[in-house]
């Protein structure tokens, strides 16, 4: 009896997401990737959803006192070349709140950031990914840099 219900279970589960993946809009899908191959730092995967174009901004790394260089970069070299900067080795999120309006997915929520040293940031953010014709056009993110807080690994 528990086989069956474990089976059951399984397939109610598969089921849901199955519908749910279907409930997608084609943006949302491809913002979901975007974030997905960012947040593993799989730029083979990120580069098929970019374009010369695409842009990747964080305005509120402007002007900030001993931050660096400001985050806007154009194209998918560009790009990269500025993610793989910071030597993360990943990037987690964590939605409060994702919601779409025509072309843009808003992820509102926070970000835990493991860098290849090993320490580790958990920074509030929200980043805002326009997508057309199955590519990122903008990757945009507010992200509260004096909200970081550093959580210590065992």
């Amino acid at each position: 009896m528990k086989r069956i219900n474990a089976v059951a279970l399984f397939c109610i589960v598969a089921l849901i997401g199955h519908a749910h993946a279907q409930d997608q809009t084609p943006a949302r899908q491809t913002a979901d990737a975007w974030l997905t191959a960012y947040q593993a730092q799989d730029f083979d995967a990120a580069r098929a959803l970019m374009t010369d174009r695409s842009v990747f901004i964080d305005p509120t790394s402007f002007d900030r006192e001993g931050f660096g260089d400001p985050i806007h970069w154009t194209g998918a070299d560009a790009i990269i070349a500025g993610i793989s900067s910071w030597g993360l080795e990943r990037a987690d999120y964590t939605f409060e709140r994702v919601y779409e309006s025509p072309g843009r997915v808003i992820y509102d929520g926070s970000i835990l950031v493991t860098y290849q040293n090993g320490a580790q940031f958990n920074y509030p953010i929200i980043s805002i990914v326009t997508v057309e014709s199955g590519h990122l056009v903008e990757h945009r993110d507010y992200t509260d840099f004096d909200g970081a807080t550093r959580v210590d690994t065992p």
